[in-house]
């Protein structure tokens, strides 16, 4: 049975990766170099977000996690970088023995013990990807290298925001990138340029963006349970907005993965209440603006339009009273 439970919201806003720098929004190229490649983080909610994570994956296992047979190896490669990271930012968290090809790897935190095979993934409980992902409160996703274009063949999965692992599986980044009605602002295809830009990543010099939606009583919108989630968008008032409506911000981070020459994205989203908007008066304005502002394409895009107009008038309302 699935279910969905708003378990956590950002406390940290020091750490909180709001999206905008002005009142006006428009898609564009934003990537930028990643000053810190770790992309592992401990967070205040870590402990309700990967719980959260876990049950979903429990739930819908095949919808949560998808993979080829063949990307087992790119998968240990994966798995052997996010154990490193984790263990030399986190050595009071997570520890890894490495004794030849037999390594134990230890959740402080969540008390756990895992004893294995490097390279024999008989000897895990799942997949190496999907093992190691339940551990962290990300999204992962690896998308291989084949043909100038990046194909996506592994995915770990559990705040989506108009996306599945299961139904994008196999998917070219084209392909899974072909719905986005927009382009740059100087012009060109923004899907095709952000295309190119990946094929010149290099091994240890990775990337970030970021991506934002807001989401509407809940922190994940797959395909498979469109049946639950679109009803409950037209459900929100400007008088729930402010509890049930989240900015959610989705730090995306790209890495050449040096072995397999596949891209691995990292997703680290994070969900924070209109309501708690007016703790940083910039955002409130600046989220205010922007919302005002959104054209119709975009907010079809991003599954907004049935609870934007809501939202808008929950902050006029806030904003009116100060």
């Amino acid at each position: 049975m699935f279910t969905q439970r708003l378990d956590f919201k950002t406390t940290d806003l020091d750490t909180f990766p709001f999206p905008f720098t002005s009142g006006n929004y428009r898609y564009s190229n934003d990537l930028k170099t990643l000053s810190n490649i770790n992309c592992i983080e401990v967070t205040p909610e870590y402990r309700l977000q990967v719980e959260a994570k876990r049950r979903l994956l429990q739930e819908q296992p095949h919808i949560r996690f998808q993979s080829f047979p063949h990307t087992l190896e790119m998968q240990w490669e994966v798995l052997e970088m996010l154990i490193d990271m984790a263990t030399d930012r986190y050595p009071e968290h997570f520890e890894v023995i490495k004794d030849e090809g037999s390594w134990t790897f230890k959740n402080h935190i969540l008390g756990e013990s895992e004893s294995f095979v490097f390279g024999d993934a008989s000897t895990l409980p799942n997949e190496p990807l999907d093992y190691i992902g339940r551990h962290f409160h990300n999204d992962f996703v690896l998308m291989v290298h084949r043909d100038s274009n990046f194909y996506l063949e592994v995915g770990q999965v559990s705040y989506a925001a108009l996306f599945s692992a299961n139904w994008n599986k196999g998917m070219s980044f084209d392909e899974i990138h072909a719905p986005v009605p927009f382009v740059s602002r100087k012009g060109d295809e923004l899907a095709e340029r952000v295309r190119k830009f990946l094929l010149s990543i290099e091994p240890g010099k990775p990337w970030t963006r970021i991506n934002w939606n807001l989401m509407a009583d809940r922190w994940d919108v797959n395909y498979e349970t469109m049946d639950v989630w679109e009803p409950q968008r037209s459900e929100i008032t400007p008088e729930s907005a402010g509890k049930l409506v989240r900015l959610r911000v989705e730090e995306q981070k790209f890495y050449r993965m040096p072995r397999s020459n596949a891209i691995l994205f990292v997703l680290n989203t994070q969900f924070l209440p209109l309501e708690d908007l007016t703790l940083r008066q910039e955002w409130f304005d600046l989220t205010y603006s922007v919302l005002q502002d959104i054209p119709e394409p975009m907010a079809e895009y991003k599954g907004i339009a049935p609870f934007l107009p809501q939202s808008v008038e929950y902050l006029r309302r806030i904003d009116e009273k100060r």
